[in-house]
């Protein structure tokens, strides 16, 4: 049988989650006493979310398009190093068993290609002229697997073995070379000696990237290795292409717990500093535009809720008069501010989500002219936004937290009431 207390002890537990609930349940009612304000100042708080979510996706979406373009033309999503070639590209600095370390990197799940790479920086030539240029040595058939230069090749076709070259559009007209013509490598040896070596040219690529199209060649990875006297398993760097962007980060983290002393893994944030600056600059601009929005929002609310006191005085006078305190009656605005704002996170959320949900599965098709140009540099006529899981988050807590500022400056008019006054509705 139940006894006194313990049915006194049960009441008494509910008590408060019923008072909780009901003072909920009242705060809630009174948000819809005047409905147009309740709607006007909710849609101005899920305008700034959507606002942030939808600028933040795109951003994310058109970074992450921008980053794997960079990382299929050449360097990849991750790489395989030595310690000290990123930071001082010499020729010594190379990866003894390269061939072991790329065979380790395609065994994992989370990479869909891996090369090994040689590279140096020599005099092309062609007849009587002359050019600096940046010479990468490839495996053809690895390379074309995962890198976009194959389908950038405007005149003749892409590597297929040894004693074969391909080189910028730029290059080859500051060359006046054409396909079919032979061109002379000349650089330093890894031991300091003259490297020297005789390519066909068998195509031209346009990458739409200046410093590529007037100083890139690539030749086969067994020529560079044979005139710059690397030996048959050494190699400059393992290039791993992974599913994701942001897998990669994921990926390079795997592959440095199993990295020696004599390699160093670096992930696309490494390779590709000039892409972090830009993303970093258009996040700070994004986040500046959204600060202004949601200071705008704020003064939205601090004018509904000092609205809120000047028509509900009288209530608030004949509620201490009954004896409620002036920090309890502050507390009840306090949650109808929290509920207000939950509200408009949740609908900005909502429309966010039901936007941009088809947006990143069939993407935004882009004008026929903007289609066309980017086409003719393997970039997809589509953008594809990516859901900001982190904008969702930040901007809900900035208009939680800012909708219970603009909440409590007014709220503070109630601590000076005065119960008589208040009722009379001098207040």
């Amino acid at each position: 049988m139940m006894t006194a207390q313990t049915l006194a002890g049960e009441r008494a537990t509910e008590t408060p989650r019923r008072s909780g609930g009901s003072l909920t349940l009242i705060a809630w009612r009174n948000l819809w006493r005047n409905r147009r304000r309740t709607w006007l100042t909710s849609g101005g708080i899920a305008f700034a979310v959507w606002l942030l979510v939808f600028s933040m996706s795109m951003q994310d979406g058109t970074f992450e398009v921008m980053v794997d373009n960079g990382a299929r033309l050449a360097l990849g999503h991750v790489q395989i190093q030595h310690p000290e070639y990123q930071d001082d590209p010499r020729m010594e600095y190379t990866l003894a068993g390269s061939d072991v370390l790329r065979a380790r990197a395609e065994a994992l799940p989370a990479v869909v290609a891996a090369s090994e790479q040689a590279h140096g920086f020599a005099l092309v030539s062609h007849g009587e002229r002359s050019f600096g240029a940046q010479v990468f040595g490839v495996d053809p058939a690895r390379e074309s697997v995962w890198s976009s230069l194959p389908g950038m090749i405007r005149d003749g076709r892409y590597l297929t073995g040894p004693g074969e070259a391909v080189i910028g559009s730029v290059l080859a007209r500051n060359l006046g070379a054409r396909v079919g013509d032979e061109i002379v490598v000349l650089g330093t040896a890894k031991e300091g000696g003259v490297a020297a070596t005789l390519a066909t040219l068998v195509g031209t690529f346009t990458s739409g990237q200046v410093a590529l199209d007037r100083a890139l060649m690539q030749i086969s990875i067994d020529d560079f290795r044979q005139a710059w006297g690397l030996a048959p398993d050494e190699a400059h760097a393992v290039v791993i292409l992974a599913g994701s962007v942001a897998g990669s980060v994921e990926l390079a983290q795997v592959l440095s717990t199993d990295a020696g002393p004599d390699t160093r893994v670096l992930d696309w944030r490494d390779l590709m500093p000039e892409a972090v600056q830009t993303i970093d600059v258009k996040f700070i601009g994004t986040l500046l535009f959204f600060a202004l929005v949601a200071i705008i929002v704020t003064f939205s609310i601090v004018n509904t809720f000092m609205m809120t006191i000047f028509e509900r005085t009288p209530e608030f006078g004949m509620l201490m008069a009954i004896g409620m305190k002036p920090g309890k009656i502050m507390g009840q605005l306090a949650l109808e501010a929290l509920l207000l704002a939950l509200f408009g996170v949740v609908v900005g959320l909502a429309l966010s989500a039901a936007l941009l949900v088809p947006l990143a599965a069939f993407g935004m098709p882009l004008p026929a002219g903007a289609a066309e140009v980017l086409s003719q540099y393997n970039l997809p006529d589509r953008m594809y936004p990516r859901f900001s899981n982190v904008a969702a988050a930040a901007s809900a807590l900035i208009m939680l937290l800012g909708t219970q500022i603009a909440a409590f400056v007014p709220a503070l008019r109630i601590r000076h009431m005065r119960p008589v006054e208040a009722l009379r509705g001098a207040e």
